[in-house]
């Protein structure tokens, strides 16, 4: 997705927001590694965890799988899966956050939430952003 591709997807998400037409911003599958999003009006950290983050860090990659598995109705298959076992998201529901998982740094413990994991990436990412509040 180009700076100017996401520019027009943003202005549409604001516009929906606002109740003025416009359209739900979709942000899976966007790259938004090294982007400049200071001042945007970005959509739900929900939204964001859905755009593709390739490889990241082995902490942060812990921290969205755990954040998949607090997410799934069955959380005890993600052992199952970092011992060799299927997929815990091949069926129902799609995976909360796309990145590259590592199945050998799966370990239970309790998610964050969807802001911090957000303000994670985009550190990790380099991608700029300041929430202006």
């Amino acid at each position: 997705m180009t700076k100017t591709e996401l520019n027009k997807v943003l202005r549409e998400h604001k516009k929906w927001r606002d109740g003025d037409g416009g359209e739900r911003a979709d942000l899976q599958r966007a790259d938004l590694r090294w982007a400049n999003l200071q001042g945007a009006d970005l959509p739900p950290p929900t939204m964001l965890l859905l755009a593709t983050w390739g490889n990241v860090s082995d902490k942060l990659c812990l921290e969205l799988m755990r954040y998949d598995a607090s997410n799934h109705p069955n959380p005890m298959r993600f052992d199952e899966w970092a011992n060799g076992g299927d997929c815990p998201y091949q069926k129902g529901f799609q995976r909360c956050a796309n990145f590259q998982e590592v199945r050998e740094l799966w370990k239970p413990g309790k998610s964050k939430s969807a802001r911090e994991l957000v303000l994670m990436l985009f550190k990790e990412k380099d991608t700029k952003y300041s929430e202006g509040i």
